[in-house]
């Protein structure tokens, strides 16, 4: 079986599974198999970082302290999304067109913030705006698909060569240009607010595309080509959500201070 057709036969099982999940079952068990999710994926981010003994103690420690007082309700925990919305704009793009990880000293927190960051994010916005969590998850999962078919069929200009070299300009278009039929749907059929559907994508594109670059980055400092090897055609978890981990605490901060669709 190609790659092309493996890659989608597993993005459709994925989906299947996550659409059942999202409406079938309440917050407190869909939250359980957000913190499976969680754990296998901090477990591939610390592969990737490649940490120390003492680093490693530290990045497992710090984070499940902040899981347990968040699992549990203990302390609130937003605050860890607009850390990660920091880290996402200011850290993150400086590391990519460097091609170099900053704040070495330090790298153990990167799992621990990026990755807290997306569970307390999808927590948030499965409480108080499922459909807002929806149609990002959407958006992004449109954006990596188009971008990799449409930059496989006919990518030439490469959008980071230091740092993923499969990745191009063109793909982006696709992503672009797959996403506008989407809003335009929801806009048209659904009477949906094309201004903030508009908007969504303006934010999510973007931020999808660099949390992948990180990850890339991340890869090839590790020498890796995946994360892990537990989706057929994709890799790891952490390569299928890496682009969900920069764009749902910036949507979370935003539907915080009233943004909805």
């Amino acid at each position: 079986m190609n790659s092309f057709l493996m890659r989608f036969l597993s993005s459709l099982a994925l989906f299947s599974i996550f659409i059942f999940t999202f409406f079938s079952i309440e917050h407190s068990y869909f939250l359980t198999l957000i913190s499976i999710v969680f754990f296998i994926s901090l477990y591939e981010m610390s592969m990737l970082l490649k940490l120390k003994k003492p680093e490693y103690f530290l990045y497992w420690f710090f984070t499940l302290i902040l899981y347990i007082l968040f699992i549990f309700n203990l302390y609130n925990l937003n605050f860890i999304f607009f850390i990660s919305v920091l880290f996402c704009i200011f850290i993150a793009p400086c590391s990519v067109l460097k091609s170099n990880i900053l704040l070495k000293s330090t790298k153990f927190l990167y799992g621990s913030i990026i990755l807290l960051g997306l569970l307390i994010s999808i927590s948030h916005l499965f409480a108080n705006d499922k459909f807002l969590l929806l149609i990002s998850f959407i958006i992004v999962w449109i954006s990596d698909i188009f971008a990799y078919f449409i930059g496989k069929l006919y990518g030439k200009t490469k959008l980071a060569p230091n740092v993923s070299p499969g990745k191009t300009v063109e793909g982006v278009y696709g992503a672009i240009f797959a996403n506008f039929f989407l809003i335009l749907i929801l806009a048209v059929g659904f009477d949906y607010s094309f201004f903030s559907l508009s908007l969504l994508c303006l934010i999510i594109i973007p931020m999808s595309i660099l949390g992948d670059l990180f990850e890339s980055l991340l890869k090839r400092e590790a020498n890796l080509k995946d994360s892990g090897n537990l989706i057929p055609g994709h890799g790891g978890i952490l390569d299928r959500i890496d682009g969900l981990c920069f764009t749902l605490p910036v949507i979370s901060c935003l539907n915080l201070f009233g943004f909805t669709l």
